[in-house]
């Protein structure tokens, strides 16, 4: 009777046993044909302040909740700005960051993946409206070659690679309208054709906490307020670097008023 008992619990170990292993193998099974064709991709395109494709950028897919195996994938833009992140797991939070060894962004896109074997599609382009150089942190205007937004010529004159827009800053003294129409007309810097900026073109020039006056590094002044078009006879607007919007004051204030040039680019 003993030997009986003794045969049945053997039985019994060896079918627990097989039945663990082919949980085990299911699981495995499982796991495989994941990671394999049927995972999940996600679909989307990269672009630059201006809208147009940015090619060669890796773009890094980071899970919100790491699994391992999962926790990050990544892909390179093709030509028109385009990219696919394969491999991913199946209707899950994933962050998609731009990288490149010129240049460093804030620009980022949440995205749920797609179900097991389906591929998801971001509903508009990431876009990277501002980037800086990875060496020495200046603002970056090419995003393929890295060079900087900014450059300054030996006569003074500022290219702002972005909007297409020449900038010459005038005297750091105090200076009303009519001083600021006058020097703009009368300056020679570049062989001239200067006129005076837009509201709009000198919000480009705003950079909150950067530099003394809140502006992008070339444009120095020890003045807050820069002049604008005219508002009416006997006002004008400028530009508030301090609050970093637009007003307006009577055309003869000067008080940490300045003035700036500036023309388009010749086509």
């Amino acid at each position: 009777m003993a030997k009986g008992v003794g045969k049945r619990r053997v039985a019994g170990i060896i079918q627990g046993g097989l039945i663990w292993l082919a949980l085990l193998l299911v699981c495995a099974l499982s796991l495989a044909a994941c990671k394999g064709g049927k995972s999940s991709s996600v679909e989307g395109k990269l672009v630059d302040w201006n809208n147009k494709p940015v090619a060669g950028v890796k773009i890094t897919a980071y899970q919100v909740q790491p699994i391992k195996g999962y926790e990050q994938f990544e892909a390179v833009t093709g030509a028109d700005g385009s990219f696919a992140l394969k491999g991913l797991f199946p209707s899950s939070a994933y962050v998609l960051k731009p990288w490149s060894d010129k240049w460093t962004t804030t620009a980022k896109a949440k995205v749920d993946s797609a179900p097991q074997g389906e591929t998801a599609v971001l509903p508009q382009p990431m876009k990277i409206e501002r980037a800086f150089a990875q060496k020495g942190g200046g603002e970056v205007g090419d995003l393929v070659t890295g060079a900087a937004r900014f450059q300054v010529s030996a006569d003074g004159m500022i290219t702002d690679g972005q909007t297409k827009l020449e900038w010459v800053v005038g005297p750091d003294q105090d200076t009303n309208y009519a001083q600021a129409e006058q020097w703009v007309a009368a300056c020679q810097v570049a062989g001239g054709g200067w006129r005076m900026p837009t509201g709009a073109e000198l919000n480009e020039l705003y950079r909150k906490g950067v530099g003394e006056r809140n502006m992008v590094p070339p444009f120095k002044t020890t003045g807050w307020w820069v002049w604008a078009e005219p508002r009416d006879s006997s006002s004008a607007w400028l530009f508030d670097f301090y609050g970093g919007n637009e007003n307006w004051r009577l055309r003869d204030n000067s008080n940490l008023d300045r003035v700036f040039g500036v023309r388009s680019l010749p086509r």
